[in-house]
């Protein structure tokens, strides 16, 4: 899981942005650089999320053909 840590080593970086949001973000007092982090963070949890689906794809495919061949375990047992 993809986390910033407290204290962990900042870089200065340039970055450009839609004048307005920008305006907008300081009016409301927002930290562009936390929303920045928070947005890196959101996107590499994203790709994790899409590459371990990917790595297990195989797994889920057997499973869900097993449930179609077999049903699931509460069918038996008579549960909802």
């Amino acid at each position: 899981m993809v986390t910033t840590p407290k204290g962990a080593v900042r870089k200065a970086v340039n970055v450009t942005a839609d004048i307005e949001l920008v305006r907008r973000v300081r009016d409301q007092k927002g930290n562009l650089s936390a929303l920045l982090e928070d947005s890196m963070v959101a996107f590499l949890k994203k790709k994790e999320l899409e590459r371990w689906k990917e790595e297990n794809r195989h797994s889920f495919e057997s499973y869900d053909r097993m449930i179609e061949e077999h049903g699931v375990l509460s069918d038996e047992i008579g549960l909802l």
